[in-house]
This record gives structure tokens, sequence and C-alpha cells, in this order.
């Protein structure tokens, strides 16, 4: 199954974009595309598909706007 995600940050991102890193500690149970703040925008949705079933958290940063945890569970 597939669900969207928001990233948003609260200024206008740069030109050229802005990288988000998103890393996870269940790399098997989630896998999504590099994400990118279009330059000029504030957010991005962007696809997330569940692999493995699992359980972890999602760890999200951006230059500027530091990182948030967001847990999150894979089931079948």
């Amino acid at each position: 199954q597939t669900a969207d995600l928001l990233f948003s940050v609260s200024a206008p991102a740069p030109a050229g974009g802005l990288l988000v890193n998103v890393t996870t500690d269940i790399p098997r149970s989630v896998i999504m595309p590099e994400v990118i703040i279009p330059a000029g925008q504030t957010s991005v949705s962007i696809p997330v598909k569940g692999g493995e079933p699992g359980g972890g958290s999602l760890f999200v940063g951006a230059a500027g706007n530091g990182e948030v945890t967001v847990p999150i569970t894979v089931t079948q």
C-alpha cells in the first residue's frame, strides 16, 4: 500500500530546492524517493510505500529546520 506524506518547512526553499534528509531504522519496511522541496515552495508531498511489516521511526531533517522523529508502523 502507498500513502502520501507531506513535508513542509517554515520558509520557502532556496534556488535549486531544499533537500530533506529522511532516514529510518526500518529500511525494509519503508520505500520512498528522495525528498526535495522545490525552489520557492514550502512543502512537497511524497508517496511512501510499505514494504516488510515492522515498526520504527522516520528521522526527518532539513538545513536550518532541525530534526523530527516520526513513529511509523507497517502492517500486512
